[in-house]
């Protein structure tokens, strides 16, 4: 039935995928930094896209009731959009495109086998267990700020085990047959030819599993991002904004904004502290007033500093204390 290409591999630090529409012997690729796709797909909202699963279900529902029911148009043109949203389903994409073309060259073949409903209609759930599952593998295997100090094995098998009193905890490794051929000219690569939707998040988190790839909290987004051996890096590159910044980008910019304004805060505190204690000897004010401002001083300046309030504000403050 698969009269499309698609396939994927990793080299050079890098993640490819290589595809071609029914009937075109034109290949179109993209490639993405190592796990980016399965880091985007673990974040995926995924039920914001459900009226769209919904939609194609009852497309192909009306179809089966009704065999002139064009369903394809309805099927075709949502995943043409989710195809736009992440890279998994140019593949889902291309499959029911060659399900809909083997329909119409078998007409006499059962449609509910070739078309069959559920395989969409079950996407976002299933989905949304994946996305769990992963994200506990993160947390509890390739996590290196998680303070546990044993081998990503031993934290491996931990995490598989817990499956045992908590159903479907862990992720479920399944069988996935991978090809080792040429990716170009003097080049070859362990490639995936995927089956399903699900062999491209096996092929990838079994990649990670294998490198123990380590993984890190972006200080900024909140969200994991995959860092390289001997790296300290705390903001991931992952696109943030229409504009194309990535979390490194903004990440770094506020965090050199926060400490221009902290140490300007500091600044203004420590000024206006010298200048009230020497009021002291100059008899203008006690010692009791001076430590009882000293405290309510400190406490705005801690506010300012936890961003309760603005530097301005603070400045202000101070003024009219």
């Amino acid at each position: 039935m698969s009269d499309y290409v698609f396939y994927t591999y990793f080299a050079e630090g890098r993640e490819h995928f290589v595809y071609a529409e029914t009937g075109r012997s034109r290949k179109k690729e993209k490639d993405f930094p190592f796990l980016e796709s399965l880091l985007r797909f673990t974040y995926l909202d995924i039920w914001s896209l459900e009226n769209e699963f919904k939609k194609m279900d009852k497309a192909l529902l009306d179809f089966y009731k009704e065999p002139t029911f064009d369903s394809q148009p309805v099927v075709m043109s949502t995943l043409t959009e989710l195809a736009s949203q992440h890279i998994y389903f140019e593949f889902l994409r291309l499959d029911w495109q060659a399900r809909f073309h083997h329909a119409e060259q078998h007409p006499d073949e059962d449609i509910h086998t070739i078309l069959p409903h559920k395989q969409l209609s079950h996407i976002p759930s299933t989905i949304d267990m994946l996305q769990k599952q992963i994200m506990r593998l993160f947390q509890d295997v390739l996590d290196i700020d998680d303070g546990k100090k044993k081998p990503a094995q031993e934290k491996l098998q931990a995490y598989l085990d817990k499956e045992k009193t908590h159903p479907l905890y862990a992720y479920k490794f399944q069988p996935v047959s991978t090809v080792y051929e040429r990716i170009d000219k003097g080049s070859f690569a362990e490639t995936l030819h995927p089956a399903s939707l699900y062999d491209l998040v096996e092929f990838s988190l079994r990649e990670c599993v294998k490198r123990e790839q380590r993984m890190r909290i972006c200080s900024y987004c909140g969200k994991y991002f995959a860092i390289p051996r001997r790296n300290t890096a705390e903001f991931c590159t992952l696109t943030v904004d229409e504009n194309g910044h990535t979390c490194k980008e903004v990440g770094a910019m506020r965090r050199w904004a926060e400490k221009k304004n902290s140490d300007e805060l500091f600044k203004e505190y420590r000024r206006e502290y010298k200048k009230r204690f020497n009021w002291i000897k100059a008899g203008k004010i006690s010692p009791g007033t001076f430590y009882a401002w000293s405290a309510v001083a400190k406490g705005k300046r801690d506010e300012c500093a936890e961003g309760k309030m603005n530097l301005e504000e603070f400045k202000k403050w101070l003024g009219e204390s």
